[in-house]
């Protein structure tokens, strides 16, 4: 997933909340204080992008070619697709591959949001979606939950 400018700021302002707190010797603290805000934002984005799969359309689009990022390694498809208004869109997958997993000309169902219909995705992907943000949720409270308790232990 493509990075937003809230994100961008979250993250800056955990940089700042980890500096603070290990300044003032309480680093497990703004560690954790960093997890509930970053778990807070993930959670915002599940809803809202639950809330797009909701409403979505399905629709027929065609793999006009792949935008790539990081020299190369991560792949992006893009698709031109018909809205049920007759609106011509073409859009860049928000979810990435490591490899070309359509064939560019190919015909694919996809959906979108008519309320912004360059949101869209492949049917049948839609847990790609929020899947690494529930992975930060699961893990990293597991990680903050460990260090906290052995925080507590070695006190």
């Amino acid at each position: 997933m493509k990075v937003s400018k809230t994100d961008t700021m979250l993250a800056a302002l955990s940089m700042v909340l980890l500096g603070v707190s290990f300044h003032f010797g309480l680093l497990l603290y703004g560690g954790i204080a960093v997890y509930l805000i970053m778990g807070g934002a993930f959670l915002a984005h599940i809803i809202a992008i639950r809330s797009r799969i909701e409403r979505s359309l399905p629709a027929f689009g065609i793999v006009t070619g792949f935008d790539t990022q990081s020299r190369g390694k991560q792949v992006f498809p893009v698709v031109e697709y018909t809205t049920e208004l007759g609106e011509e869109i073409k859009a860049v997958s928000q979810l990435c591959d490591r490899e070309e997993r359509y064939l560019a000309g190919a015909e694919e169902m996809i959906c979108y949001d008519p309320r912004d219909p360059q949101f869209f995705y492949f049917s049948g992907q839609e847990d790609q979606l929020t899947r690494g943000y529930f992975r930060f949720l699961v893990f990293g409270g597991v990680i903050a939950v460990a260090l906290f308790i052995t925080a507590q232990v070695l006190r």
